[in-house]
């Protein structure tokens, strides 16, 4: 997250980036996914962001407990 994070300027960036320098555990930086996200998306749009995300993502595989993964979500038929 913080590399990046460190290639964009701006008091918003290097304030998610000290939040993320400081984040205390894995559970910490998984929340934080989304702030990361916000930020380059205001930067360097949203498809650029997700990219960078996805790389970022993979790290957590294994790392969270299976509750805290992404849901997968189902269509309710009737």
């Amino acid at each position: 997250m913080l590399s990046v994070l460190q290639a964009h300027g701006g008091h918003s960036v290097q304030r998610i980036a000290q939040r993320v320098r400081f984040a205390t555990d894995v559970e910490a930086l998984w929340y934080l996914r989304q702030d990361v996200m916000v930020a380059l998306s205001a930067i360097d749009g949203e498809a650029a962001a997700r990219r960078q995300m996805k790389a970022i993502n993979s790290m957590f595989k294994g790392g969270l407990p299976r509750s805290m993964g992404p849901r997968a979500h189902q269509r309710i038929t009737h």
